[in-house]
């Protein structure tokens, strides 16, 4: 048990997933309006990410579904689960997919609309009229949610067969489990770490075993779990949160903000793709309404708004 939060973990001794144990005890509200968090606090958590790290990472994702599915990615549907500002589905947008996603804060869907003109749905996927997907994703969600389980069934049941589920979460890694053994042998006196890693913002750490045994349970094939290092978060604001000073924390951040670009850093995530047994369907044709309109003097697809002085 930690001494700074009362809260205990525990560890699953066949597969590794380790956890805070008392997550039944926090109710969670079924959504966040703007009066509890606004569009302008969004807004400034948006600005602490790295974006050029998020960027790399989505490009390679994208490139990756656009290889898993039949015909690649014209026309295809994608649903991104907890989008956030929605930056990701400009991007998937460019690309020739056809996009929605949902979230339960509703500055995000707002931060969405406005920045790049991209509908988002209020709510949580299972209380959502969702038409089935060719592709669904996910970003750092699952470990968030109360009952990851069920959201992976609803995933599940939102995919065409055939369709691929891509997946980003934290992993259990090797620093992770220095830190939980130091908590342990200190008696819980020492468990900033683990305490800024497992907590209601981040319920559970998987690790491969647990994240491939968790997909194939619902009934996903091709389960394929990679570890990586990447950080979304900019250093120094993730110092800051464990309770570092901000003049050290922005010092020590932008030197390890020059170790994780170099790669010299811990893979704490991991990345899943599987997929829902069947054939997948070739992609139907985008209706008039939501084809993107063309310049047709530069002779290309017009970029939606707010794209471009993103990236």
């Amino acid at each position: 048990m930690s001494r700074r939060t009362g809260r205990s973990n525990f560890r699953c001794r066949s597969c590794g997933l380790v956890g805070w144990s008392e997550r039944a005890e926090l109710v969670l509200p079924d959504t966040v309006s703007l009066d509890e968090i606004s569009v302008e606090d969004r807004a400034a958590w948006v600005a602490l990410k790295r974006n050029h790290a998020a960027e790399a990472a989505q490009a390679e994702v994208l490139d990756e579904l656009a290889a898993r599915l039949d015909g690649g990615p014209q026309d295809r549907l994608l649903y991104d689960i907890g989008t956030g500002d929605a930056q990701f589905l400009a991007v998937a947008r460019e690309r020739g997919f056809r996009v929605r996603g949902n979230d339960l804060m509703e500055a995000n869907v707002a931060l969405a609309k406005r920045s790049y003109d991209v509908e988002v749905d209020l709510g949580d996927l299972s209380t959502l009229d969702v038409p089935e997907q060719d592709a669904v994703t996910m970003w750092c969600v699952l470990a968030h949610v109360a009952e990851p389980e069920a959201l992976l069934q609803s995933s599940f049941d939102v995919l065409k067969p055939g369709g691929t589920l891509f997946l980003q979460t934290p992993r259990r890694s090797k620093v992770d489990t220095a830190a939980l053994a130091v908590t342990a042998a200190a008696r819980g006196r020492m468990s900033r770490w683990v305490d800024r890693r497992i907590a209601p913002h981040h319920w559970h750490l998987h690790t491969a075993e647990s994240m491939t045994a968790a997909l194939r349970a619902v009934g996903f094939v091709d389960v394929e779990v990679i570890p990586r290092a990447r950080y979304s978060l900019n250093s120094g604001a993730y110092l800051a949160s464990m309770g570092v000073p901000a003049r050290a924390a922005g010092a020590v951040g932008r030197a390890t903000d020059r170790f994780i670009d170099r790669g010299w850093a811990p893979r704490i995530v991991l990345e899943a793709y599987a997929r829902k047994p069947g054939k997948l369907a070739p992609a139907a044709a985008a209706p008039a309404s939501e084809q993107r309109p063309v310049d047709e003097a530069a002779g290309d697809v017009a970029k939606p708004g707010g794209l471009a002085a993103a990236g």
